[in-house]
């Protein structure tokens, strides 16, 4: 695990030279690991993956919802802060204020896509926070970069790069979500994953030949035909078109053509 340049994106911004001064360390010493692996001659042989766990978001201070403007008194109140807030009340006080950047959720009714809900360890009430936003317990002032919201913004989005004998050379793909690189590294090792939120075989594409090849299972019943012949009814039930005739008539009273 590298900390850069997570720790720099959080002390200066993501879009800052001190993030590019990071990447830079972190690609020299990629490079030296390569460079090792070419002198023992063991750069064709292994597998290699290289991820980030998430992105990088730039922040303000001017940016954030602050949870004891919003209630006042927060002692009765666990709260854990950032870019996906979580609470945990003593009572059920109710706040609200017009166009605020946060949106709660008591924690059995998150979208489930985001897999955060089955855990004792989960606050009774998560609150999602719009890009750039913050919140938290008090007014702080750590102000440049963070990460953690909705995994749907583009920002929030990471790296994945793979190189050995098992991968696709030179190819670029779509993104997808963390939870495949489980099945994905255990396609690599040729063993069978244990059950996960990953849909086993959604990654077979990134490797030269797929050891796992999923089968869908047979229709339970035949698709069904239409049952109507004509679109004409066959009971008319009393209703018809208007009369062309006297839409015509009309037509030559207000001295107008028709196709």
């Amino acid at each position: 695990y590298l900390e850069e340049p997570d720790k720099s994106g959080h002390n200066f911004g993501p879009v800052s030279a001190r993030v590019s001064t990071a990447i830079q360390g972190v690609d020299k010493i990629m490079g030296q690991l390569m460079n090792g692996l070419k002198q023992i001659d063991l750069h064709r042989c292994l597998n290699i993956i290289v991820v980030a766990d998430h992105g990088m978001e730039e922040i303000s201070c001017d940016r954030k919802e602050v949870m004891k403007e919003l209630v006042g008194d927060i002692s009765n109140y666990f709260v854990n802060e950032g870019p996906f807030g979580r609470i945990r009340a003593r009572n059920e006080d109710f706040c609200k204020k017009p166009d605020q950047k946060i949106t709660p959720y008591l924690k059995s009714n998150l979208p489930k896509r985001l897999h955060y809900a089955n855990s004792r360890r989960i606050e009774d009430v998560t609150v999602l926070v719009e890009p750039k936003w913050q919140f938290e317990r008090y007014s702080l002032i750590t102000c440049s970069g963070n990460h953690g919201y909705d995994n749907d913004v583009e920002s929030m989005h990471a790296m994945f790069l793979s190189y050995g004998p098992k991968f696709q050379q030179k190819n670029t793909i779509e993104p997808f979500a963390n939870i495949e690189l489980y099945n994905l590294m255990c396609d690599v090792l040729e063993i069978s994953p244990y059950d996960n939120n990953g849909t086993h075989g959604s990654m077979n594409h990134v490797l030269r030949k797929t050891f796992y090849n999923p089968t869908h299972p047979a229709e339970q019943s035949e698709p069904t035909q239409c049952p109507f012949i004509s679109l004409t009814p066959e009971d008319a039930l009393g209703c018809k078109c208007p009369d062309m005739v006297s839409i015509i008539s009309w037509f030559h009273v207000i001295k107008m053509t028709h196709c």
